[in-house]
């Protein structure tokens, strides 16, 4: 992604410096006395290319600054603002920078009426190849985004239920044909549902609340029939959120990474609920740490802040104290 920036940055200051070749070779001749002199014009181009460059690929650098995670999480307001101040100071020090070699008393130029004008129209460049940079900038993180929604998607529907889930489900499964037969079937039926939702939801962007909390009621069924008492679920999702919208399988994510983490026992259970406010969906575990510990990876959680970031350009929510671990996904 990182190579594609700077691709695209070559491609703006190549075509910006072409078209600005173009302007002032136009401005130049609609302005010029009546006999035109090529020495005085190559002389005035030959002093301002330089410079129509330096503004290029500073106000680039502005760009690619205005699209890092923390200004994007700025309000917009804010960037725009941020934006006009530094197009405004670029071209106040290059227009200072370029008459240095040629004005003596800069204090005094500073004071008169052509130099704002020289930084009114320099601002106006700066503004048009910083909006250039940004338009084309945004278009290149769009186009990978989606290349990396669809490996998202790809590997989700690889990995996205744990091969152990399928090893222990199966093998409760056979212990339950030995000991109850009508608990087998019953448990068969929802082993089945689950992974018929992975297989035909997975490929999805969004689901409904509701189709995500029927599919996480089956996963939570095989999941307590394998832990027994060691296992509490609760639900507060409120009505009227169930028909807003969430990526597939993300309340799961949360589930098996609660369940991968912590300790799982009758005599103390681990609780998770969920639950939603009408902004947020939430998923919060207690703490039960196991005796021995497996640090996670971070990969789920990171893979489900990239397809917020894809659908809706906003990021999930994660709190942390001594007795829960919480995570907040936007309703969408």
């Amino acid at each position: 992604m990182m190579n594609n920036r700077r691709r695209i940055y070559w491609y703006i200051g190549i075509g910006t410096a072409v078209t600005f070749t173009a302007i002032v070779y136009t401005v130049e001749l609609l302005t010029a006395e009546p006999v035109f002199s090529i020495t005085s014009f190559s002389l005035n181009y030959a002093v301002s290319f330089p410079f129509i460059l330096l503004s290029v690929v500073i106000n680039c650098g502005t760009a690619a600054l205005l699209h890092r995670p923390a200004l994007k999480k700025r309000s917009v307001a804010l960037r725009i603002a941020f934006g006009g101040m530094s197009a405004v100071v670029v071209a106040v020090l290059l227009v200072i920078v370029g008459n240095l070699p040629f004005i003596p008393d800069m204090t005094g130029y500073v004071r008169t009426v052509a130099f704002w004008r020289s930084v009114g129209a320099t601002t106006l460049i700066n503004v048009i190849i910083l909006a250039s940079a940004e338009l084309m900038v945004q278009a290149v993180i769009n186009r990978n985004l989606q290349n990396e929604n669809a490996v998202l998607q790809y590997r989700q529907l690889k990995s996205q239920i744990n091969p152990h889930f399928l090893f222990n489900s199966l093998n409760v499964l056979v212990s339950l044909i030995n000991k109850d037969r009508e608990a087998a079937v019953k448990y068969t039926k929802k082993l089945s549902a689950v992974y018929r939702y992975v297989l035909t939801q997975d490929c999805q962007d969004t689901v409904t609340v509701r189709e995500e909390m029927d599919f996480i009621g089956n996963y939570i069924g095989i999941l307590k029939t394998r832990f027994s008492e060691g296992l509490e679920f609760r639900c507060a999702v409120r009505d009227e959120d169930m028909t807003k919208s969430v990526p597939p399988m993300s309340l799961q994510l949360l589930i098996e990474n609660a369940v991968k983490h912590n300790a799982v026992m009758p005599e103390n259970p681990l609780v998770i609920s969920v639950a939603s406010d009408g902004k947020y969906l939430s998923v919060a575990n207690s703490i039960r740490p196991r005796m021995s510990r497996s640090e996670g990876t971070g990969i789920g959680l990171k893979n489900l802040s990239e397809k917020y970031e894809i659908l809706a350009q906003r990021d999930i929510c994660i709190a942390k104290d001594d007795d829960s671990f919480t995570v907040k996904l936007p309703l969408l």
